[in-house]
């Protein structure tokens, strides 16, 4: 019997006239942080606030800065 695996999941977030991937926000968030840290990112959590055009991030739950939309 083959293993179950886990749809591929994509969310894009639309506001304004924008579509902004999810996925992208997330890389952005990682690239900031390995910018200023040697230790890997275990833990991402995102917060999109649309009327900012800002995402803010908790990176392995100590981390916290933003990424624009």
């Amino acid at each position: 019997m083959a293993a179950k695996t886990e749809p591929v999941v994509n969310v894009v977030l639309q506001f304004d006239g924008k579509s902004v991937d999810v996925a992208d926000v997330s890389k952005a968030a990682k690239k900031c942080w390995k910018e200023n840290h040697k230790e890997d990112v275990r833990e991402l959590h995102l917060y999109l606030k649309s009327e900012e055009s800002k995402a803010y991030y908790v990176i392995n739950g100590k981390e916290a800065g933003s990424v624009d939309l």
